[in-house]
């Protein structure tokens, strides 16, 4: 077969002047045969389709017989070289990913330094009475380094999720201070935000602490950019739900999104077409990460859209370690 790479039929192979003393066939009692190449497209020969059985009689194997293998093995073909380009696709992103992953690490101590000196200036120019101008400099300075370190550590989460997930460090987690925490920092980096928080006077749970204020910032950044112009603030909500879980809301009274697009918000990269349009920056992977983290601790979120308008993210999370 490798030699010709034509199909081949045998019908009663016993019976054949060809095959009747073939070694093969007559070692395993082969009496009816049909095989084709498998022929990449690029004329590459992979291999054979076969089918054979033992029986004594004539399996009338006929031209449709060897149409239907032919068809299979185009099919077989065509489904291996799919898979070379998915392997080959793969190996590219992953490249990518390694790239992104060592120059964001490279960037983000650097980073870490500017944010601290860019908020260092801002304070002392509020302080020392500087002009309205290079305050508004100076804070515009402070939130895009924030915005840039952000990212590096987005671009990280990234090249770790591809790298099969990250780790949790999980202890006993205060999660109102943790919200106090995250507001406190938008605040200082928006100082025209405003929010509206309800929340009980201790709410402990097992997590990851670090990962966890991860999300919440996530989630009241998003708030905040995307409801500019919006005279009411973002409304910060966290409970203790019977059955021993927690509950989070963040939901602003922004742009919103399309009801059709609620399920996509949590995909790898996307963003809404307003979004887009906008002009707002984003990367499209912070929701992503927001979901991965979230289910790493055994939790849920989710989006709807509340009536009056705006978006609201809803979390649940074990108050316990289910691990």
């Amino acid at each position: 077969m490798r030699g010709t790479v034509a199909p081949l039929i045998v019908n009663q192979a016993s019976q054949h002047p060809e095959y009747a003393n073939n070694i093969t066939v007559n070692t395993y009692g082969i009496e009816n045969y049909i095989a084709v190449p498998l022929i990449r497209r690029d004329g590459r020969y992979f291999g054979v389709l076969c089918a054979l059985d033992i029986q004594h009689e004539p399996a009338n194997l006929s031209e449709n017989s060897l149409a239907t293998f032919k068809l299979l093995a185009q099919l077989i073909a065509f489904e291996l070289e799919a898979e070379d380009e998915k392997q080959a696709r793969e190996a590219e992103i992953d490249t990518l990913n390694d790239i992104i992953a060592i120059a964001a690490h490279d960037l983000r101590q650097p980073l870490t330094a500017l944010q601290l000196r860019a908020h260092l200036a801002a304070r002392w120019a509020r302080r020392d009475g500087v002009s309205k101008e290079l305050k508004t400099m100076l804070d515009s300075l402070v939130v895009d380094v924030r915005r840039a370190s952000a990212l590096t550590d987005t671009l990280l989460d990234v090249g770790r999720l591809a790298a099969g997930g990250f780790k949790l460090d999980i202890g006993e987690t205060n999660m109102v201070q943790l919200t106090l925490k995250a507001v406190e920092d938008l605040q200082s980096a928006f100082h025209t935000a405003k929010f509206e928080l309800e929340l009980p006077t201790e709410l402990n749970i097992q997590g990851d602490e670090t990962r966890l204020g991860q999300v919440v910032r996530n989630l009241l950044d998003n708030a905040i950019k995307y409801s500019k112009g919006s005279t009411k603030p973002v409304e910060v909500r966290l409970s203790a739900l019977p059955g021993e879980e927690l509950f989070l809301q963040v939901r602003d009274y922004g742009m919103g999104v399309q009801e059709s697009d609620l399920g996509k918000l949590f995909e790898r990269q996307f963003r809404t077409p307003e979004a887009k349009a906008s002009g707002i920056q984003g990367s499209g992977f912070g929701l992503y990460i927001s979901q991965e983290i979230i289910e790493a601790h055994k939790g849920k979120i989710w989006a709807d859209l509340p009536s009056g308008g705006g978006l609201r993210f809803n979390i649940t999370l074990p108050l316990f370690s289910k691990e």
